[in-house]
Order: C-alpha cells, then sequence, then structure tokens
C-alpha cells in the first residue's frame, strides 16, 4: 500500500471517530443542539470559514474516490526468494542462498574464473538461472556451459529440491589466464587390513634374532 492510500485511511478513521463523538454528544445532552445551526450559519455567512470548509470538502472527496479504486495488493512471499508449501507449511529459500549456491558449484569448474548469478520465477512457477561467467583463454567454450548448466541443475534438485527450467549463461570475458585444474580432495590413506599379522611377524622376527 503506497503512502497516500495509508495516508488516507488514516485520515478518513480519524473523521469518522470525531463525527461518531460528536453525535454522540448531542445525543446525550452535553452539547446543545443550538450549537449545529450557529455553526451552520457562521461557515455560510463568512467569505473565509465558506471558502475553506468548500476546499476542505473538495479535498475529501477527491480522497474518497482515490480510496474507492485503490488496490490493497497481497504480501508476495515469493518475492525475494522461492516458497515451497507443503501440509506442514511453507519453506522460503532466499535467492542469496541460491546465487551462493551457484557460486559454490563454479569453483569446481577448471576454467570459471569469476562468476555472477540471477534467479527468476515465472509465472508457471518455472525456475530460471541467468549466469554471467568470466573463463579462461583456454577452455572450450561450449564445453564448460554445458558442464556449468547440468551441474547448476544437478546442485539445485540435491540441495533444494528444486527443478531447474533453463540456465542461461553470458560469456562477459575471456582472459589470458590458463585454467588451472581444479584439485580433488585427498582421501585418507587407508590402513593396511592385515596390520595385526604384520605385527606378528615382525615379533617372531626379532624372537629368531635373540636365539
Amino acid at each position: 500500500m503506497k503512502f497516500i492510500e495509508r495516508f488516507t485511511l488514516k485520515f478518513f478513521s480519524i473523521i469518522v471517530v470525531a463525527i461518531c463523538i460528536f453525535i454522540m454528544l448531542l445525543m446525550f445532552d452535553i452539547v446543545p443542539l443550538t450549537v449545529v445551526p450557529k455553526g451552520i450559519l457562521y461557515i455560510m455567512g463568512g467569505y473565509y470559514p465558506f471558502r475553506i470548509t468548500m476546499l476542505v470538502f473538495a479535498i475529501l472527496i477527491l480522497l474518497s474516490i482515490r480510496c474507492l479504486f485503490a488496490r490493497l495488493k497481497p504480501v508476495d512471499e515469493a518475492k525475494n526468494g522461492i516458497v515451497l508449501e507443503n501440509a506442514s507449511g511453507k519453506l522460503i529459500i532466499s535467492k542469496e542462498s541460491l546465487e551462493n549456491l551457484i557460486a559454490s558449484v563454479s569453483k569446481n569448474i577448471s576454467g570459471a574464473e569469476s562468476i555472477s548469478s540471477k534467479t527468476l520465477l515465472d509465472r508457471d512457477r518455472n525456475l530460471r538461472v541467468y549466469v554471467t561467467l568470466v573463463v579462461s583463454g583456454d577452455v572450450i567454450l561450449k564445453e564448460i556451459s554445458t558442464e556449468l548448466q547440468r551441474k547448476i541443475k544437478d546442485a539445485m534438485k540435491k540441495t533444494a529440491d528444486l527443478d531447474v527450467k533453463e540456465v542461461n549463461i553470458k560469456i562477459k570475458n575471456i582472459t589470458n589466464k590458463k585454467s588451472k585444474p581444479k584439485v580433488e580432495p585427498v582421501n585418507n590413506v587407508e590402513e593396511p587390513e592385515n596390520k595385526e599379522n604384520t605385527n606378528e611377524e615382525v615379533n617372531k622376527e626379532i624372537d629368531n634374532g635373540e636365539e
């Protein structure tokens, strides 16, 4: 709701409350009835009171017309994120979370120097991802784009259970740098299964030496 609409509603509320209080005072004889005709005669007879009253009435008429055609827009929860609903309630995933997820995906792609993204949910509730990418000079654009599209869709489905309709990629720049292969995390070295047997053999050799 806009400021003028909020102001109009508050102003009319004050006017209605004032009129109701004045009528109640008249009904309980707290304010004499003679006050009403005297006030009307004063307004109609004076030049400036009449002009001011007509101006106030004109403003009230315009504000009332504005309120009649005012539309109270519902709060759009999906404006800044994706809303998922089920029987237990709602889950709102912010667009910042989705964009951070896309950025983390690009870190595992060789040749992707920098990335910025934007997510949009269209009227048919289809999620569309728009990516702006800076790549190294020695990469094949079609291959890196296909890989990035696939990994973004997989990450969205796995992490947020969202089906991505489209991943649109824009290559903003191609640098002179060479792509560095992404280093996969090294697994811990597994201990030998026959560790106990090895210890026994060592002990036997020690015993034989002593003999």
